[in-house]
């Protein structure tokens, strides 16, 4: 049997789901054809591809070798057949994906660069999904963010416009010890119990670890909480504070900060594919996207790009810091 595009699809996807039966249900077959269909992969490639278990599958060290050379195989044949699809063609219709409110704004204005061109939203709770999907070719424009400490990719098929920086802020409660200071500083808070929002596979919360580093402490996490309305709950009971964003609800008793030096900062970002027909107009987009931020409240000392800073962009509500 000579291994083909199908058998890596079938061991990324038994990688990912870590069960038999979900993958032979997203395969439509049964659970002891997909066994034998493994067992075939694994003569073919000498060894044993997967452990079993009560609890599932999980990959060998075997398994493993092969993995990161089958998503790398089919990430380049789903980039072939991506730009043949593309090449020369005007959109259709243009899919646009984000983890915020700014995808919606700048889906509006689309037609102003795009006219007469159907625009299909959806919005996704990972910022590093919007990225992947925008990579497979599965959307067309993506709005997405990630972190001043972290640099943007320049291989693959993907470009980037900047459009935004925007100091995170602290969230405490009204009469915390150090609410009544304008500015605070970060090593300051070092022994209180923080709340973050889960990782969204960006660099979050990792830059907050790392500037929490460089301030000289190692902070204290006792909650961890998807909803923000949680975070601001336990803030105004005393119970913890939050890295936020400007645009953070303040009510109940709970006040806003900004942290001294920014140490840590947010960028929002545009993606595309650099074979596809939004290249060629991905300056007029990124000019309708940095509008729309512009527009959205500031924060003191924030300018526009042409005068050398960026602007606060407290729109472009991410998965991310509270």
């Amino acid at each position: 049997m000579d291994l083909e595009l199908r058998h890596l699809r079938t061991i990324c996807l038994l990688a990912d789901t870590g069960s038999v039966t979900k993958a032979a249900a997203a395969l439509s077959t049964s659970q002891p054809a997909l066994t034998t269909q493994l067992q075939r992969i694994e003569r073919e490639v000498g060894g044993q591809l997967f452990h079993r278990g009560r609890a599932g599958v999980r990959p060998t060290e075997l398994g493993d070798f092969v993995l990161v050379r089958a998503r790398s195989v089919l990430l380049s044949m789903d980039d072939l057949l991506h730009d043949i699809t593309a090449r020369g063609a005007s959109p259709a219709t243009l899919r646009v994906g984000g983890a915020g409110p700014l995808t919606i704004e700048l889906s509006a204005r689309l037609p102003e660069v795009f006219p007469n061109v159907p625009v299909h939203v959806r919005t996704e709770y990972s910022p590093k999904l919007v990225t992947d999907l925008v990579r497979a070719g599965r959307l067309d424009l993506g709005t997405t963010i990630d972190y001043v400490d972290r640099d943007l990719s320049t291989d693959g098929p993907l470009s980037w416009a900047m459009l935004s920086v925007e100091p995170l802020h602290v969230a405490l409660w009204a009469d915390h010890p150090r609410a009544h200071q304008p500015l605070i500083r970060l090593g300051d808070l070092a022994g209180c119990p923080w709340a973050l929002t889960p990782p969204d596979g960006t660099g979050w919360p990792e830059c907050f670890y790392l500037a929490c580093q460089r301030a000289g402490f190692s902070p204290d996490v006792p909650y961890r909480l998807y909803d923000r309305s949680e975070i601001r709950d336990l803030i105004a009971d005393r119970r913890a504070i939050a890295p936020c964003q400007s645009d953070f609800d303040t009510g109940r008793g709970v006040v806003i900060r900004p942290l001294e030096g920014a140490p840590i900062q947010l960028r929002h970002l545009l993606v595309w594919r650099r074979d596809s027909a939004v290249h060629q107009a991905s300056d007029g987009i990124a000019r309708l996207a940095r509008e729309i931020l512009r527009g959205a409240p500031r924060s003191a000392g924030a300018a526009d790009p042409a005068d050398g800073a960026v602007p606060t962009a407290g729109s472009g509500r991410s998965q991310g810091p509270a």
